[in-house]
């Protein structure tokens, strides 16, 4: 049986590094709608699958850290059912937010992942 992915030796080989990945929520965690309830209050739509994702991610001894340009109570209710304890919020250059979790945590980029969508994140 021929397995469903096959990715280039030499990419799983740089893959094998990685001990952190760095996520942005909308558009990554969620659908990138935002949803207001009849009193303003926004909304955000995650999919479970992204969760077992990151979960996934958990157990092969990456951490995940979210980096966001947004807060909401209903994120953090999110990260935390996720165990996520690295996370960001209204951060306004995400550069700078990125580069002092990789000296708190004392790695380098060479040994992170990134997850974005929108320039950003870039």
């Amino acid at each position: 049986m021929q397995p469903t992915l096959v990715y280039p030796p030499e990419l799983l080989l740089k893959a094998q590094g990685i001990q952190l990945a760095f996520f942005d929520v909308d558009g990554v965690l969620t659908d990138g709608g935002l949803y207001f309830s009849a009193s303003g209050e926004s909304v955000k739509r995650f999919h479970v699958l992204d969760g077992y994702g990151i979960k996934l991610l958990q157990k092969a001894g990456i951490t995940p850290v979210v980096i966001t340009g947004r807060d909401a109570k209903g994120l953090r209710v999110r990260l935390a059912a996720l165990g996520i304890v690295h996370a960001h919020f209204d951060v306004a250059d995400k550069l700078v937010a990125a580069k002092a979790c990789l000296e708190q945590l004392q790695l380098g980029w060479e040994q992170a992942a990134v997850i974005g969508d929108d320039w950003p994140d870039l």
